[in-house]
């Protein structure tokens, strides 16, 4: 069956062996404890790095382990079970006794090392391996074994080992050529966008990996129609995955909406594909044998489903000899609640107004620092990938936010000046729009809707800045601050006439000793300007409050916020009383007449651990519902719920909210 993917009810566990889990695994076992998560989909390792099962291909590095049940024989245990099995391959590497024989298939840094990491040596998307004999791997793999589907780990261009050893960007002979062909340039030796010759690399990996991707893509679909194929997001079918991970070294604070930001995003920009976002079990790659907190890994299992995603579990080695077995009762928790409502969980359409526009090149901190300025005051909205935005409808939003997005096509920018002019709302911070889509510095600004004439300069000397409030009527939340304080980039920019400016900056002054702190100087620069245009107007703020909100989390930032999108903006949150660490989401089911409303408990969330939630009692959430509806529960306590409907506002009484709830209105 083709596009069985689309229907089916996804709940996957990968279990990612070791070679020795292959010694003794047993094909009844596996499916014993896949049925005790009520898991439908298995994903395993088959091929690339090594074979996990007999190979007839030469340099394909066969595992010398395989004494226990073979792939063929727990395939078909799972499918008699009724279980589907992709496949984990990895052409990322390859054993070193195949470099020895292929060196021409290595990775390369700018002085011609290769990068082998215990054995294992790095290849080059554009070497021979992954252009040419990674498919007839994949050809042997998906002939020899009944796959259901295929996912790729780590491809694309790795500079960096497990370890975190950095190596730079590749210098191997078939990218040296490549490059050249296409651009008559040396390759650049560091990743920096202000390097004219990087943004060109920058470009070069996209056309090359879209080639790639095409070829790979095309190969699988022809030859086996019925294999769901992983991450290949340009064809807009199959399956997307992704990790909600933890590191050791990585940048404080955890991303709590981590979850939900994986999955929003392509719920949102890939309707067709499944968002299969994975919470790892693992703390990080030098500690697999550790799980996190179990509440965590709950919190990520709830997010994808409140966000319209797919449920999926990753851990190290089998199910019956993992050695930290803490995070099993809360997936089993959450695939088991799935397995009892798949039926609410199929045929999701987003009912949110607002889109905030995203992609690889955008500003993570600003990005997230919008998405909890929106998460947190309850207001509902999509994520829309730059590279497809222009392919999806924006008829049902009321308002679009370009997070410092700096780099946009012409196409894409007049098509948001468009979106202004016939009645929406756009919301832009910082450099938005500064950069054309290869990174390339535009002399003006694109966006006609903003108002700005011209850019006067770009401060960084900004410790000290705040913005201070002419007129606080619209901001109610702000009723005892008089001052915004400001830390970060201030675009100073020329207006057109006819543009509305709010609040004035106080540059930088005296912040010691106390008796000489006060400022005596307060500015014409704005903290914000209003455009109209069209039918619609435009808010700017020439400053980046969601990487300061992000960084640091002051409500001194976020209830400003708050208030200036929904009262500049005009945008109705969700009402109600419901506590900034409830996340809520609105989706629709348009075959079968119903509204599916999520309320996630992040309370549990505390510094840098992740705890059993707060139980919240008493709480009352208020929708948009068009008409009275019949019935109203909820599928986590499976309670009819007590509620009200008025001029199309739906408001409903939960008495008690612990991980989460799922309120079906139909």
């Amino acid at each position: 069956m083709t596009n069985w993917w689309r229907t089916y009810p996804w709940r996957e566990i990968q279990t990612n062996l070791r070679e020795i889990d292959m010694l003794d695994i047993r094909a009844d076992q596996v499916v014993a404890d896949l049925q005790r998560f009520k898991a439908t989909l298995l994903m395993i390792n088959a091929a690339g790095i090594i074979a996990s099962y007999p190979t007839e291909l030469p340099f394909h590095f066969q595992s010398p382990y395989l004494t226990g049940d073979s792939l063929e024989e727990i395939i078909a245990a799972c499918h008699a079970a009724g279980i589907r099995v992709v496949a984990r391959t990895d052409f990322s590497k390859v054993r070193r006794p195949l470099y020895e024989m292929h060196p021409e298939w290595a990775y390369r840094s700018a002085n011609g090392q290769i990068a082998d990491y215990n054995g294992d040596v790095a290849v080059c998307l554009n070497g021979g391996y992954q252009q040419e004999y990674a498919l007839q791997i994949v050809e042997e793999c998906l002939n020899k074994l009944d796959f259901d589907g295929i996912f790729f780990n780590m491809g694309g261009y790795q500079t960096r080992d497990y370890s975190g050893n950095y190596y730079g960007p590749c210098h191997c002979d078939n990218c040296r050529q490549r490059f050249a062909a296409l651009f008559d340039l040396p390759l650049p030796t560091q990743e920096d966008m202000d390097d004219p010759v990087y943004r060109k690399y920058v470009r070069f990996k996209q056309i090359t990996q879209r080639a790639h991707k095409e070829k790979v893509y095309n190969f699988i679909h022809n030859g086996w129609p019925h294999v769901a194929i992983a991450s290949h997001r340009e064809f807009g079918q199959g399956f997307y995955r992704q990790e909600s991970n933890t590191a050791i070294d990585r940048p404080l604070p955890h991303w709590q909406y981590n979850a939900s930001d994986n999955t929003k995003w392509v719920t949102s920009s890939f309707p067709e594909m499944v968002s299969s976002n994975t919470t790892v079990d693992f703390i990080d790659f030098p500690y697999r044998h550790v799980a996190v907190s179990p509440h965590q890994q709950a919190l990520r299992l709830a997010q994808s489903l409140a966000n319209g995603g797919a449920l999926d579990y990753y851990l190290i080695g089998r199910l019956d000899n993992h050695e930290d077995r803490s995070g099993f009762a809360p997936v089993q928790e959450l695939f088991h609640y799935h397995a009892a409502n798949e039926d609410s969980y199929s045929g999701l359409t987003s009912k949110a107004n607002i889109a905030v526009i995203h992609g690889p090149h955008g500003n993570i901190a600003e990005f997230r620092g919008w998405f909890r300025f929106l998460v947190e005051h309850h207001f509902c909205f999509d994520t829309l990938m730059e590279e497809v935005a222009l392919a999806l409808p924006w008829e049902k939003y009321a308002a679009i936010v370009l997070p410092d997005f700096q780099a946009i096509s012409d196409a894409l920018a007049a098509r948001l000046d468009e979106f202004v002019a016939a009645g929406g709302v756009l919301i832009a911070t910082g450099r938005s729009g500064f950069r054309d889509e290869d990174w390339e510095p535009r002399s003006r600004p694109v966006l006609q809707s903003l108002g700005i004439r011209q850019v006067k300069e770009i401060r960084t000397e900004t410790r000290s800045c705040y913005l201070k409030f002419k007129d606080k009527s619209d901001f109610p939340h702000m009723a005892e601050s008089d001052l915004l304080y400001l830390d970060g980039p201030y675009i100073d920019a020329e207006y057109a006439g006819d543009t509305e400016q709010f609040m004035n900056l106080i540059p930088p002054h005296m912040f010691g000793p106390p008796e000489r702190c006060y400022y005596t100087e307060v500015s014409d620069a704005p903290g914000y300007v209003v455009h109209a245009h069209g039918k619609g107007k435009a808010i700017y703020l020439p400053w980046l409050p969601g990487a300061l909100f992000h960084r640091q989390g002051y409500p001194n930032t976020s209830d400003f916020i708050g208030d200036l999108v929904a009262h500049v903006a005009g945008i109705v949150p969700v009402g109600g009383n419901l506590s900034p660490m409830v996340e809520v989401t609105h989706f629709h089911n348009a075959n079968e007449g119903f509204d599916l409303v999520h309320l996630v408990n992040t309370s549990g969330h505390f510094g840098v651990s992740f705890f059993a939630p707060l139980p919240m009692s008493d709480l009352e959430v208020t929708v948009a519902y068009p008409q009275r509806p019949q019935r109203v529960r909820g599928l986590v306590s499976g309670a009819g719920y007590a509620h009200e409907w008025a001029d199309g506002w739906l408001t409903v009484q939960v008495p008690r909210l612990e991980k989460f709830e799922a309120v079906r209105v139909e």
